[in-house]
């Protein structure tokens, strides 16, 4: 069985704010996202409207959503957790002074060094990325690498959505523009693909 990974907020928000990380729940496999998105979703503005949803979502998922550790992510908790000693009107200047260069692009190298090395010859992950970054890493011969845009053109395929375009549209009006870059790296040939492990019911 697939799992999937979610190195950058980005799917998760985009998702978030039209109301359809349904389609992610429709994975029949674990979720694997890293300590450094759990941080920065909860250090988004408070007043955002995916945060509660996002909040909620992770909770719910409970053994199913994995947080994985990283180096990076550590820091980011670790610096999280001295605002509370900070008083309210110097955490701006806090955050700002403490912030750790390319943390969560860091994070996504480790995880991707993490599945590279040991992910096994019978088992496959798929990664459903934002951040360009993402595309240059090296996940590994039984990964599958693609954009919430070429994830979204799958999915009209098996028409769980009548519409990619659609989809797009009604994120974009949230505020929030998304990349409509079709990005698509398969994994090695014969390996499982997602649609395997996917409820399009």
């Amino acid at each position: 069985m697939i799992a999937v990974v979610m190195p950058d907020t980005g799917p998760l928000i985009s998702l978030a704010r039209i109301g359809r990380l349904d389609l992610i729940d429709r994975f029949k496999s674990q979720i694997l996202i890293t300590d450094a998105v759990q941080v920065e979703l909860m250090d988004g503005p408070q007043d955002a409207p995916d945060l509660a949803v996002l909040t909620e979502w992770i909770a719910k998922g409970e053994n199913r959503i994995r947080v994985v550790e990283t180096t990076y992510g550590a820091l980011l908790k670790q610096n999280r957790e001295l605002l509370q000693f900070v008083p309210e009107k110097e955490r701006a200047r806090f955050r700002r002074r403490s912030k750790i260069q390319d943390a969560g692009e860091n994070a996504i190298r480790e995880m991707a060094d993490e599945l590279r090395n040991t992910l096994s010859r019978d088992a496959t992950a798929l990664v459903l990325f934002e951040d360009a970054n993402v595309m240059k890493m090296d996940f590994g011969p039984y990964v599958r690498v693609m954009t919430t845009w070429s994830f979204a053109m799958a999915l009209e395929r098996l028409e769980v959505i009548s519409s990619a375009d659609d989809l797009f549209d009604r994120i974009e009006e949230t505020g929030r523009t998304p990349p409509r870059h079709v990005f698509d790296r398969r994994s090695e040939e014969g390996r499982e693909d997602f649609e395997d492990s996917y409820d399009s019911s």
